[in-house]
């Protein structure tokens, strides 16, 4: 996940809910060599601006298992 490049933010939208990255099937996280927090897209395989994956989304955006299987409703 190091060497990936970042997403561009041209192909982020803003959005207001909690449709965002981080409740996207594709958001991941990790950690460096020096132990900074990364989040990442995995299926762009690219990472994050820090704070994106709070206020973004794309079109790629799809729900997260627990949500297809009738999780939290607060997420929807």
């Amino acid at each position: 996940m190091e060497e990936w490049d970042f997403v561009d933010e041209r192909e982020l939208q803003n959005w207001k809910g909690a449709r965002i990255c981080l409740t996207c099937q594709h958001f991941a996280y990790g950690v460096d060599a020096n132990c900074r927090t990364m989040v990442a897209c995995n299926l762009r395989q690219q990472l994050l601006q820090q704070g994106t994956h709070l206020v973004k989304r794309c079109r790629h955006w799809s729900p997260t298992w627990q949500d297809q299987a009738g999780g939290c409703s607060e997420y929807r």
